[in-house]
C-alpha cells in the first residue's frame, strides 16, 4: 500500500506558504485599521492581568495568550495528523492563517456582541489591539512549534490543562467563551 510520504514533494510549497502566511497578516492588519481597534496599550505595560480589565487584549500578552498557544499546538496536531504529507512551512501556514481568521473573526462587532458581557464585566472584551492580535497569532505559531516533537496525546492532554486552568484562574476560556455566545 501507498504511503503518502513516499509521494512525490511539490516544489515551491514553502513560497506558497510564505506568501500566504504574509496576504493573511497583511489583511488582519488592513481590517484591524479599519475596525478602529488602537496600535497596543499606552500603559507602558507588555502583560496584562485579568483584574486589569482595561488591558485584557490590549497588552502584548495577557492570560489568552496561553489560549493561543495551546490552540496552535493542538490545530497543528490535528492538521498533521489529516495531513502527514504537508511540509512543515504549509503545515505552518495553516496555523497562521487559522489564527489570523479568527482574530479578525472575533474582533468584528458581531462578535465582540456574541460573547455576551454586560458592562460592569471586569472581563469585558471591547476588541484587540493590534499589537495583541499579532501576539497572540505569534503565540499560536509558537505553539505549533513546540508541538512539532511531542505526541499527540500530550498535545491534547497540555490543552485541556490550559483550558482548565485558565476557566479556573480567570473564569474564562474557549469552552466559557463558547457557552456565553451560544447564550448558556
Amino acid at each position: 500500500m501507498l504511503d503518502a510520504s513516499e509521494l512525490p514533494r511539490r516544489r515551491g510549497w514553502g513560497r506558497q506558504a510564505m506568501a500566504l502566511i504574509g496576504l493573511a497578516l497583511a489583511a488582519k492588519l488592513a481590517m484591524l485599521t479599519i475596525l478602529d481597534r488602537p496600535l497596543g496599550c499606552d500603559c507602558g505595560r507588555i502583560w496584562g492581568m485579568p483584574d486589569q480589565a482595561g488591558l485584557n487584549s490590549r497588552t502584548l500578552l495577557d492570560p489568552y495568550s496561553l489560549l493561543h498557544l495551546a490552540f496552535g499546538a493542538v490545530l497543528f496536531k490535528l492538521v498533521r495528523w489529516k495531513r502527514p504529507d504537508w511540509p512543515l512551512w504549509t503545515l505552518l501556514a495553516a496555523v497562521i492563517v487559522s489564527s489570523t481568521i479568527w482574530e479578525v473573526a472575533e474582533n468584528l462587532p458581531l462578535s465582540i456582541g456574541l460573547f455576551g458581557y454586560s458592562s460592569g464585566d471586569p472581563l469585558a472584551y471591547h476588541g484587540d489591539s493590534i499589537v495583541n492580535s499579532f501576539s497572540d497569532t505569534a503565540a499560536a505559531t509558537l505553539g505549533a512549534v513546540l508541538a512539532l516533537p511531542l505526541a499527540g496525546w500530550v498535545v491534547a492532554v497540555g490543552g485541556a490543562a490550559v483550558e482548565l486552568g485558565l476557566s479556573l484562574w480567570i473564569g474564562d476560556s474557549y469552552l466559557i467563551t463558547l457557552l456565553r455566545a451560544l447564550g448558556f
